[in-house]
C-alpha cells in the first residue's frame, strides 16, 4: 500500500529526479601497485653457542638505515619500520670481537623472523661476511605496474565518456520536465496526505511487531535457561557420585619437564632461513600485486560497463520523460484513492498495536512471578557452591592423609545431609516452575 503511494509521488516528480541523478559520476582514483606499510621484524642473534646480548642490528635500503636496535639479554630484537615498500634490504649485525654478518637482498614482512650466528674474530678472519639472499621481487613489481597503469588509463577514458553521455541526457530531460510541473503540483498534496497516513500505519504495525518479538525472545531465553539449568544439575549430581568413588585414589605424580635448547644454527641455516623469509615475503607481495591487478581490471571493466549503462539510461530517460508527461494526469486521480486506502491501513495497524500491548502485559506478569522463583533458585545454587567448597576441602585433607578417618566420615555425613536437603528444595522449585508455566500456557 505505502509502496504504491511512494511510486505515485516518484512518478510525479520523475523528470526532476532524472535530471538530478543523471550527472552522478564515480571518478575513483587510479590504483597503485606499490604498497607502503608499517611492519615489525624480529632477529635472534647468537655467538659461541649462546645468546648475543648487546649486538647492533641495522636494516638498510639503498645504503640508508630504515630501522635498527640492540639485542636484549636473550639475543632478541624487534625492529619497527614505519614505511616499508616491499623492496630488498640489507640486515647488518655486528658486535665487538665478532665478524659482522650482512644478509644482502632480504625481503621483509610483519611475520619475518631472522636468525644470525656471529663468528669470533681471528687473525685471518675478514671483518664482515655477506650472505646473498636470492629474490625476484623487482621484476614482479615492474610487470604488475605496467598492467595496472594500462588498466587505469582504460578506466579513465570510459569514465570521461560516461560523463559526456550523462550531461547530454540531462539537457533533454530538463526541457521535458517543465511541461509536467502543473500536474505534479495538483497531485502533490493528496500524495503527501496519503503518505502521512501510511507512515502512521507503518509505525503502529512496527510497534506491535516489536512488542510481539520481545515476548517471543523472552520465551526462547527462558526455555533455554531452564534446560541448561536442569542439565547442569544432572551433571553435578553425577559428578558427586564420581567423586565419592574416586576419593580413595591418590594424586598422580607430575611428569618431569623436558625442555632442551635448540642447537646453534650455522651459516647454511642462516641463509636457508633468510631465503625462506624472502620467499614468504615475495609470495605475500605477489598475492598483493595480483589483488591490485584484479582490482584495476575490475575498475576498468566497471567503467566500461558504466559507459554502456549510462548510454542506456540516457535513452531510457528520454523515453520516460515522454511517458511521464502523460502519466502525470492519471496519477493525480489515483493519489486520492491511495490516500483513502492508507487511512484504512492505519486503523488496522493501530488495532494490532493494542493487541500486542495486551499480550505484553500478560508476559510481564508471568516474568514477575518467574523472577521470584529464579531468585530462590539463585540462593539454592549459592548454598550448593558452599557445600562444594566444603567437600573440596575435605577431599584434599583425605587425599593428603591429614584427617582422622572417623572425623572425615562425620564431616562427610554432614555434607551428604546438606546435599539431600538442597535436592528436596530443588524438587519444590521445579514443581513451582512447572505449575507457573502451566498456568500461563508456557512450554
Amino acid at each position: 500500500m505505502k509502496k504504491n503511494i511512494i511510486v505515485v509521488a516518484a512518478l510525479l516528480a520523475g523528470l526532476s529526479l532524472q535530471a538530478s541523478t543523471i550527472i552522478t559520476i564515480n571518478n575513483a582514483p587510479s590504483i597503485n601497485t606499490v604498497k607502503v606499510e608499517k611492519i615489525t621484524v624480529s632477529v635472534n642473534v647468537t655467538a659461541k653457542n649462546a645468546p648475543a646480548a648487546g649486538a647492533v642490528v641495522s636494516i638498510l635500503q639503498n645504503s640508508k638505515e630504515i630501522g635498527g636496535a640492540i639485542t636484549d639479554s636473550k639475543g632478541n630484537v624487534s625492529i619497527k619500520i614505519e614505511n616499508y615498500d616491499g623492496k630488498p634490504v640489507d640486515i647488518n649485525t655486528s658486535q665487538k670481537g665478532f665478524q659482522t654478518v650482512i644478509l644482502h637482498g632480504a625481503l621483509l614482512s610483519s611475520k619475518s623472523k631472522f636468525s644470525v650466528v656471529l663468528q669470533e674474530m681471528m687473525a685471518s678472519t675478514p671483518t664482515s661476511k655477506t650472505i646473498e639472499v636470492e629474490n625476484n621481487i623487482n621484476g614482479v613489481i615492474s610487470d604488475s605496474e605496467e598492467k595496472v597503469n594500462s588498466l587505469n588509463e582504460k578506466a579513465k577514458t570510459n569514465s570521461e565518456k560516461a560523463v559526456e553521455t550523462k550531461e547530454n541526457a540531462e539537457t533533454y530531460v530538463s526541457d521535458k520536465e517543465k511541461s509536467t510541473e502543473e500536474y505534479r503540483k495538483e497531485a502533490e498534496e493528496k500524495a503527501k496526505k496519503a503518505k502521512e497516513d501510511a507512515d502512521k500505519a507503518k509505525a503502529a504495525r512496527e510497534k506491535a511487531e516489536q512488542t510481539q518479538s520481545q515476548i517471543e525472545e523472552a520465551k526462547e531465553d527462558r526455555e533455554k535457561n531452564a534446560m541448561d539449568a536442569k542439565a547442569q544439575r544432572e551433571i553435578e549430581a553425577k559428578q558427586r557420585a564420581d567423586d565419592e568413588k574416586n576419593r580413595a585414589e591418590s594424586l598422580k605424580k607430575l611428569k618431569e619437564e623436558q625442555a632442551k635448547e635448540n642447537a646453534t644454527e650455522a651459516e647454511t641455516k642462516m641463509k636457508k632461513d633468510a631465503e625462506k623469509q624472502a620467499d614468504k615475503a615475495e609470495k605475500e607481495t605477489k598475492d598483493e600485486l595480483k589483488k591490485t591487478e584484479k582490482e584495476a581490471k575490475e575498475k576498468a571493466d566497471a567503467e566500461k560497463d558504466n559507459l554502456k549503462k549510462e548510454e542506456d539510461k540516457a535513452k531510457e530517460a528520454k523515453e520516460k520523460a515522454k511517458e511521464t508527461e502523460k502519466e502525470a494526469k492519471e496519477k493525480a486521480k489515483d493519489a486520492a484513492e491511495e490516500a483513502k486506502e492508507a487511512a484504512a491501513e492505519k486503523d488496522a495497524a493501530e488495532k494490532a498495536e493494542k493487541e500486542a500491548e495486551k499480550a505484553k502485559a500478560a508476559e510481564d506478569k508471568f516474568q514477575s512471578r518467574l523472577s521470584k522463583i529464579e531468585g530462590k533458585q539463585s540462593k539454592l545454587e549459592s548454598k550448593r557452591d558452599k557445600i562444594k567448597s566444603s567437600q573440596s576441602k575435605l577431599d584434599k585433607k583425605i587425599g593428603k592423609g591429614k584427617i582422622d578417618a572417623s572425623k572425615a566420615t562425620e564431616e562427610q555425613l554432614k555434607i551428604d545431609a546438606q546435599n539431600l536437603k538442597l535436592d528436596a528444595d530443588q524438587k519444590k522449585l521445579d514443581a513451582d516452575r512447572k505449575k507457573l508455566n502451566r498456568k500461563f500456557k508456557k512450554k
